[in-house]
């Protein structure tokens, strides 16, 4: 196996360190239809979806992490305009982020508060791979 070492990478216009890379693109990130059978619309180093119940998705890693401290992010958006909830993507718990995989509640609170199953949620990763 050869390895190849750069400090920065050039696309004729732009140029940037290769750390910039490395340590600062998102490691994993995905887009998903949750409402009827769940799909993954789109994805970076996500190889599956499980659909563990009304918003409430499990997500495996292609390439793990390193650790199990890493950020997760995301959003959703309901089938129409409705401004009065608030809606949160967020880890189910605390152990539920592991290095292989991470379980995605899709949270909503207002005049109600519940999980629910949306048509366009999306999450991404920041963190070291293995």
């Amino acid at each position: 196996m050869s390895t190849l070492e750069v400090s920065n990478l050039n696309d004729g216009t732009t140029t940037v360190a290769t750390t910039f890379i490395t340590n600062g693109s998102s490691k994993a990130w995905c887009c998903w239809k949750g409402d009827g059978t769940a799909a993954i619309r789109d994805s970076h180093n996500v190889s599956s979806l499980t659909d563990n119940g009304a918003g409430d998705y499990t997500f495996a890693y292609t390439s793990n992490f390193g650790s199990a401290n890493y950020t997760v992010a995301g959003s959703f958006a309901f089938s129409s305009a409705i401004t009065t909830y608030v809606y949160n993507v967020q880890p189910r718990e605390n152990s539920v982020v592991t290095t292989s995989s991470v379980r995605l509640l899709t949270v909503f609170s207002g005049a109600s508060t519940g999980l629910g199953d949306y048509p366009y949620a999306a999450f991404e990763t920041q963190g070291d791979l293995a």
